[in-house]
């Protein structure tokens, strides 16, 4: 058995023995349904332009027009992608009653589209807007449509305040009760499976430690290095949808067997 098999067997494993897993989710999750991640070497969004100019409150409030320009290109990427193998994989894992929840850094609606549940979108969704004066939710067709017919500063029906997508920008923190939802799924899981982050943004980096810390096991795929690799039980350095598949065919093949 090589070196790759092994480690999809003991993933597999780790996965028939808990009973409580959540995954952590991040851009590598969504590569493969053609969504451009952020900070990969040489063909991460970020060394294409400045998230400082781009992806910032301030940016936004400042130069909207500019800043909606851009999201209405990446958002018609968003809107076009279709679950791949791996989201596929985690709702059958749902299915089997082996995964209780996701916590996900993508804002695609992607794990949704696979028809997953219990989901806990950490930096919001593209899929909304939201008033930044009042908080009024709007489906984000309400937004590109006042976009599509020329207002440069789309606005909230009931306040006349700006619009934003529903999604978390640079400098702005994260909202209290979306992490109090992640807290309690990290506070109870006994594997914490994380697929396509690189573990570099806070309070996701800090969520495998948290695990760690009250006796989880740690799985992790993802194509580059993590900071996290060395505490987990097993890490795979490959393509999500090459693997993750294979691990889910032997668990559903173990539990066939057993029922």
């Amino acid at each position: 058995m090589n070196d790759l098999n092994a480690k999809i067997q003991k993933f597999a494993q780790l996965i028939l023995d808990a009973n409580n897993i959540v995954v952590l989710t991040g851009a590598g999750m969504s590569t493969e349904s053609g969504i451009a991640d952020f900070r990969s070497p040489g063909t991460g969004l970020w060394e294409k332009v400045n998230p400082d100019e781009f992806a910032s409150i301030h940016s936004y409030v400042s130069d909207t027009k500019k800043n909606l320009d851009f999201m209405l290109e990446m958002g018609l990427n968003i809107f076009k992608a279709r679950p791949n193998k791996g989201h596929k994989m985690l709702t059958k894992l749902q299915r089997f009653g082996k995964l209780k929840g996701i916590l996900t850094q993508n804002i695609d609606g992607l794990h949704q589209k696979s028809h997953s549940k219990n989901i806990v979108e950490l930096h919001g969704t593209a899929h909304e807007a939201i008033c930044m004066a009042c908080n009024q939710i709007y489906p984000i067709t309400t937004m590109i449509n006042q976009v599509m017919k020329g207002e440069n500063r789309p606005s909230c029906e009931a306040c006349n305040g700006l619009l934003k997508p529903n999604a978390i920008f640079f400098g702005e923190p994260l909202r209290s009760e979306i992490l109090s939802q992640a807290d309690d799924m990290i506070n109870s899981c006994d594997l914490l499976i994380v697929l396509g982050s690189s573990l570099l943004v806070y309070p996701v980096a800090f969520y495998p430690r948290k695990a760690l810390s009250l006796g989880a096991k740690i799985a992790i795929i993802n194509i580059q290095e993590t900071d996290v690799d060395s505490f987990a039980e097993v890490v795979i350095h490959e393509k999500i949808g090459d693997v993750f598949p294979l691990i889910v065919e032997i668990v559903e093949g173990e539990i066939n067997q057993n029922n």
